[in-house]
């Protein structure tokens, strides 16, 4: 669909919602009522895209003076229905769109001299209750709230359930939250430098190292905001939605990820997706499950390639498959599995 069939009252409603969702104090009722306008209609989607685009393109997104826009009355506004930007957002009318277009451009001027980003800081409470999978096993988790976590291999989370908030640590490892929707609590997830707030959603984390995890949001929104700038940029903060995913770097900052979902959590159902990955990363997605660990003989090309779904639970059989696919030998060498050219 292109933006010339969408209608104009869809774009002003996009631009709206791209106002209200840049505030530092988001409510998780606007987060709901977004993810509602969003999947409505596809066209919401495409006018979404581009109106962000617009105005990260603009310099002026993450600098735009939203909260002293918004008027008292929209800000205590309480309703018992799906709020909707022609409801609520929208209700600033023409106003709200007259002073963000006399805004822009000193806005533009002024920000072109340095980079601004968000910086959201969110207080933990004191570690709580601790869950822990251990290497090569599998654990699900329904909390007090109803939400339900599950931790991959190697995974462990610090879990804080207060009558104000849903706290959660991933401490290591990868872990998928079915997050039970509670409007007065946020649900928020600190991944070392960054935190992944949610309601009424489904996503999966993997920390890879304590410097950089990955996100990926299988339904609904979550909203991804640095604690602090990385070392090439200011504190960011971004929107995912269904099958987006995005990495978390404290070198590189907030940026895209190519990982889709169905690879991402393939985990939950015991698999691993190769699709033409290297023998390098396969062996470092194998490792993760094993107590033994894989390591590649040196005369074993580093270009070779593999793709399959293998079974990370029926370990000695998938390293076997794994051997054969690629035509390699498989020696147990002290502690360690070895692959390695076949004898001649």
């Amino acid at each position: 669909m292109s933006t010339a069939q969408i209608d104009q009252n869809v774009l002003d409603q996009a631009d709206a919602w791209v106002a209200a969702l840049r505030g530092e104090n988001v409510s998780d009722k606007s987060l709901e009522s977004f993810s509602i306008w969003l999947t409505a209609d596809q066209s919401h989607q495409v006018a979404w895209d581009q109106s962000l685009e617009l105005w990260e393109t603009l310099g002026a997104i993450s600098c735009l003076p939203v909260d002293e826009l918004l008027t008292d009355e929209l800000q205590t506004k309480e309703s018992n229905k799906p709020v909707s930007p022609a409801d609520d957002q929208l209700s600033l009318g023409s106003g709200l769109l007259e002073k963000w277009q006399s805004l822009w451009k000193p806005v533009v001027l002024a920000f072109s001299l340095a980079t601004i980003g968000f910086i959201a800081v969110f207080n933990i409470q004191p570690q709580g209750e601790i869950y822990t999978a251990g290497t090569g096993q599998y654990l699900a988790v329904t909390l007090a709230d109803g939400s339900v976590v599950e931790l991959n291999t190697n995974s462990e989370i610090s879990v804080s359930l207060t009558e104000d908030s849903r706290d959660i640590e991933l401490l290591k490892g990868e872990v998928f939250f079915t997050v039970a929707s509670d409007k007065n609590r946020p649900f928020i997830v600190d991944v070392g430098g960054a935190t992944v707030r949610a309601v009424g959603t489904a996503f999966n984390i993997y920390r890879v190292t304590d410097q950089s995890a990955v996100v990926s949001v299988t339904e609904g929104i979550v909203r991804v905001e640095e604690a602090g700038g990385s070392s090439v940029s200011s504190a960011q903060s971004q929107l995912l939605t269904v099958d987006q995913a995005l990495k978390i770097d404290s070198v590189r900052g907030l940026t895209q990820s190519d990982i889709e979902n169905v690879q991402a959590t393939a985990w939950r159902q015991g698999q691993l997706l190769f699709d033409n990955t290297s023998i390098g990363d396969a062996v470092e997605m194998l490792n993760r499950y094993l107590h033994k660990q894989v390591i590649v003989a040196d005369d074993v090309s580093k270009n070779i390639k593999i793709s399959g779904t293998f079974s990370s639970r029926q370990k000695k059989e998938t390293l076997g498959a794994v051997a054969n696919v690629l035509g390699l030998e498989l020696t147990l060498d002290g502690n360690k599995w070895l692959l390695s050219q076949p004898n001649p």
